[in-house]
């Protein structure tokens, strides 16, 4: 083709795709080949007939439509085969997300576009909240496999794990898909079956692939604008697209984009109006808990001080309650410092006997100053944004053609914790201790409780006849409380591509690093706090200045880097003639080196930071892979499809993996069949491999476990502690919360989990069988059944687990770690202290095995005078998703339960309608509630209260989404949408309201959120 000559643009689509998508095949014409266009356009538009007229007869082509002018149509990349083809409809089930479905979805960004679609589960990370390890993550989870069982490619290639370590179960490798400009995306493909046989390791439920923009020429600027409908969770986005160059005439094309994204802090107490809190206030003082909002912390910056006993066993009587004298509320309180609120102060602002307190509960101390954390909860973390990407691409020849992109990004985001509390507990002199942790080396520190002496500048009692030493319960509200995460990530691809010897090929080098940063200020340190009690240079309860400030605490640093570095080639061909068609291959390689670093600053291997724990991780690994399919049309109805692919990595050993596939095209134009059957696996990650150690805390909520060594279980209704002084922990270990009436949960245990270099690889067989129905030009319906197998699951230890091995057998266990202090000791009884923490370790387990149906069904109107009219309706129909953690334990069956939070039917209904210059869509979105222990770990005047609702489970999702745009401005395009528009909350835990909101750290939290926008093309 001259590449001076004016160029004639068809678009044409296989009579079996033509219904199905947005997907087109776009081919370039010269002036010479313009007639056998024009014959193809002609059989197109016959078969398109055909199709509506006569539904179940097959569609014959035109005599001009030769096999060599078909040869000329463009073969190109499909996810889901390695193999250019031209038709899209594959054996494997693909769902592609256009450039303009993602523009007019509506959602705030891409991440929570892909995390409503049905196939998605909520194992997901927003962003809006920590994962617990790193912030600013967002993550993709398919079919409840979490994001470590499904693979992200960029243009089919992977990318660079967030560099830290996440031991919470699937983030085992976290890639992080916020790095990427909405704008450069054509669009995604999500691949629903396995997939290790083409992409390798993580690809066992499947791959979501982005594919990038490749060739533009233009500048096109946009920028959005969303909050709730209280102005509440404001985000700005902001983007440049440029590109120019033309490849037909001048050889080249350099695209680029740029975007900006700002997201504002959201607390809690800012959504005060969502829901049903009155409702849900009722609720909590059914039981004598403190309505939401209600100052309920002792632990306060004006502190309330109390005398040091010998002992608190016993009870004192106090206005006719006998109140425990290790009440915050006993015998023991003897004031509080000067200058509390009024709005805070018990008497004042706070009443003695707050709404719900059942008789049995001692009235607050008069003058008490007390501390809300609701008002200080943060629900959607502060974000800022920034992201890039450019690309090249230079056609050396008609056959070969050179790319190179770059893509860049930086993330932002600032969470605010509460103000830190070091205890709300009493201690005795006989044990001053508030809390115990561990550090890197084993060994265990213990920090006392502020216990200020005779003579500190800041004890009350100084001066009067009762001098004496005081516990302060007191909360470092002048601390700064900020947990910010940078996550920087660059991603370099170089390349070539093209034909030779009759290969298309593709080769590329890739290169591509996240580095990330926490830093959590305002973190207590045990030397520097015990250092400014003796001097007193820190002032509690006074206005302290910055010196004063970093006289008790600094800033916590963690620094991460993770690297991948790859070579890959891969070519594919035609074989010979079958009665169906060529038969083609693909066949390539794949050179990968990965390194992981996550590195605690040097305050951290000392154990300084009070409660801190550093989670760190190092290593790398070498693997290489040898990969081949093959596509044979065995006769013009039947395709069938195989691949294979074998890996070897350096710090495990082998695997192989296959993949089979048939699309059977049994009624021309009308219904096709398709089915694959593939086995996977993926390697443990680095940081469960390598050389890695990680604190978690820990709870069980299926069950109270008791610490056989000091809990009496004599009356198993009523277990007691063996202990003179007991601990919450000895009868309910794990932090179970339906403990009896008048027993504290102690919360999460610490756990400190470990790497093992015996891992092997998790595996897995997966199966797909379904049917495109296509009964006209104006509806086609697909229906996909699928199963997975999952086996050899890698997992840290359970606690419970731990716990039921010692109870069983205590003798030589190393895993259950108990105080050290003497003090603590059951009498006569040596090492018996209160268990602190447990020791788990990486493991391969059972099985977890999922099933379901996909269905898309697309209704398209005939043309009207006033636009375009269809439907859509897609979903998921998970019709099991069962487990079995440890060998020899029962099934567990968790489909539409709050364990696994797969819902049994999730699906959404869209209609719109387009025209020339202007678009609408309404949205119906679905979820199926789901089942709770909720009501079961009650009080039976909680459980009650709650049955009557019917809320003992979390609700369904029944939202709706609306959403426009106007087109009438040349190169000007306005776009409006309004998410959630009935401000709907009945997804939530127990009582719907925002607070107890299912997918906690999303946008969802807003409620009712409006998003306005606009976008133009410069000329």
């Amino acid at each position: 083709m001259g590449r001076g000559e004016p160029l004639l643009t068809v678009t044409l689509a296989s009579p079996e795709s033509c219904h199905r998508s947005d997907f087109h095949m776009v081919r370039r014409f010269s002036r010479p080949q313009r007639l056998h266009v024009l014959q193809w356009a002609a059989a197109a538009a016959a078969l398109a007939l055909a199709s509506q007229a006569q539904a179940q007869q097959a569609a014959t082509p035109t005599p001009s439509a030769t096999p060599d002018d078909s040869k000329k149509l463009e073969r190109v990349e499909i996810t889901g085969t390695l193999i250019k083809r031209t038709d899209k409809e594959t054996p494997s089930v693909v769902q592609s997300i256009t450039r303009e479905q993602i523009r007019n979805a509506g959602y705030a960004n891409v991440e929570e576009l892909l995390r409503a679609n049905s196939a998605v589960d909520i194992g997901s990370i927003g962003d809006g909240a920590a994962s617990g390890f790193v912030g600013g993550v967002s993550t993709i989870s398919l079919r409840g496999f979490g994001s470590q069982g499904t693979l992200i490619l960029i243009n089919g290639r992977r990318t660079a794990p967030v560099a830290a370590v996440d031991v919470n179960f699937g983030r085992g490798s976290m890639i992080n898909v916020n790095t990427i400009p909405k704008e450069a995306i054509e669009r995604i493909d999500i691949l629903k079956d396995g997939a290790s046989a083409m992409y390798g390791s993580d690809a066992m439920a499947g791959v979501v692939n982005y594919i990038l923009r490749k060739d533009y020429q233009g500048i096109e600027g946009s920028a959005s604008y969303g909050a709730n409908d209280r102005g509440v969770g404001a985000t700005k986005n902001g983007s440049l697209t440029f590109g120019f160059g033309n490849l037909d005439t001048q050889r080249f094309n350099v695209f680029g984009g740029l975007e900006v994204s700002k997201r504002d802090s959201v607390m809690a107490n800012e959504l005060k109006d969502r829901g049903h809190l009155a409702l849900q206030n009722q609720y909590l003082t059914s039981n004598g808990s403190l309505a939401r909002f209600t100052p309920d912390s002792a632990a306060s910056f004006y502190g309330n001080y109390y005398r040091v006993p010998t002992s608190l066993t016993g009870t004192t009587p106090i206005n006719g309650i006998n109140v425990a004298n290790s009440s915050l509320s006993g015998a023991n309180y003897l004031g509080t410092l000067s200058g509390c609120p009024p709005e805070r102060t018990v008497g004042q602002g706070v009443p003695n006997r707050p709404a719900g307190f059942l008789p049995t509960t001692g009235s607050l101390p008069t003058g008490m100053c007390r501390f809300s954390l609701d008002d200080a909860d943060e629900v959607v973390a502060k974000q800022d944004r920034t992201s890039g990407m450019v690309r090249g691409t230079f056609a050396i020849n008609d056959a070969l053609t050179a790319y190179a992109d770059l893509m860049v990004s930086k993330t932002k985001t600032v969470e605010q914790r509460a103000p830190y509390a070091l205890t709300t507990s009493l201690v005795t002199s006989g044990n001053p201790v508030a809390t115990t942790w561990p550090k890197l080396d084993g060994s265990f520190l213990r920090q006392n409780a502020i216990i200020l002496p005779v003579g500190h500048p800041d004890n009350p009692t100084n001066g009067t006849a009762n001098a004496q030493q005081v516990q302060l319960i007191y909360r470092f509200e002048d601390l700064p409380t900020g947990d910010i995460n940078v996550l920087r990530s660059t991603r370099l691809t170089a390349g070539l591509e093209g034909t030779a010897f009759g290969w298309d090929f593709d080769t590329a080098i890739l290169f591509s690093q996240n580095d990330n940063e926490r830093f959590q200020e305002g973190r207590v340190r045990s030397s520097l706090l015990n250092a400014a009690i003796a001097n007193g240079s820190y002032r509690f309860g006074k206005q302290n200045s910055r010196e004063a400030i970093n006289s008790v605490s600094s800033t916590a640093y963690n620094e991460g880097k993770s690297r991948l570095v790859s070579w890959d080639v891969r070519g594919s061909r035609e074989l010979f003639q079958l009665p169906g068609g060529p038969a083609a291959i693909a066949i390539g390689t794949e050179l990968r080196k990965e390194k992981l670093e996550a590195i605690p600053d040097d305050v951290y291997s000392t154990g300084d930071y009070v409660g801190l724990v550093a989670n760190g991780a190092s290593g790398s690994r070498k693997s290489y892979a040898a990969f081949t399919e093959l596509s044979l049309p065995v006769v013009k109805q039947l395709e069938l499809q195989a691949a294979a692919r074998y890996e070897h990595y350096d710090d495990f050993g082998n695997s192989t993996t296959g993949k089979a596939g048939f699309k059977w095209t049994a009624l021309p134009s009308l219904m096709v069949f398709r089915g694959t059957a593939a086995t996977g696996f993926r390697a443990p990650s680095i940081s469960q491999i390598g050389n890695s150690f990680a604190l978690s805390f820990h709870s069980f909520q299926e069950r109270r476990v008791f610490d056989s060594l000091r809990c009496d279980t004599s009356n198993p209704n009523a277990p007691v502690s063996k202990a003179p002084v007991s601990n919450n922990r000895d009868c309910n270990v794990l932090g179970f919360t339906a403990v009896p009436s008048g027993t504290t949960s102690p919360g999460s245990l610490p756990t400190v989990i470990s790497a093992n270099p015996d891992l092997q690889p998790e595996k897995s067989n997966s199966f797909t069988f379904g049917m495109i129905f296509t009964p006209s030009r104006y509806a086609d319906l697909a229906i996909d059944g699928w199963y997975f197998h999952r086996k050899n699951e890698i997992r840290s230890q359970r606690g419970v687990d731990i716990m039921d091995d010692y109870n069983a057998n205590p003798a030589g266990n190393t895993q259950v770690v108990r105080d050290p202090n003497p003090q603590t000791w059951l009498p006569g009884v040596d090492n018996s202290g209160p268990i602190i923490m447990l020791v788990r370790q990486y493991g391969n387990n059972e099985w977890t095995k999922t099933s379901g149906i996909d269905y898309d069904l697309n209704l398209r109107l005939p043309p009207t005078a006033w636009g375009k009219f269809s439907l859509n309706v897609n979903g998921t129909y998970t019709a099991r998703y069962d487990q079995v953690v440890v060998k020899g334990q029962a099934v567990q069956r968790q489909v539409g339960t709050t364990v696994s939070d797969i819902s049994k039917t999730r699906a959404s209904a869209t209609f719109k309608w387009d025209t020339d210059q202007a678009g609408a869509w309404l949205r119906f979105n679905h979820a199926d509630p789901l089942s709770s222990t909720l009501c079961s770990s009650l009080t039976a005047a909680q459980r009650t209260f709650l049955s009557n609702l019917n809320r003992c489970r979390v609700g369904r999702d029944r939202t709706i989404d609306l959403g426009g745009s106007y087109r009438g401005i040349k190169g000007l395009t306005l776009s409006a949408s309004v998410m959630n528009l009935t401000n709907d909350y009945d997804r939530a835990n127990g009582i719907p309201t925002v607070l107890s909101y299912y997918d906690t750290g999303a946008t969802n939290l807003l409620g009712r959120r409006f998003t306005v926008g606009a976008s133009y093309v410069f000329q």
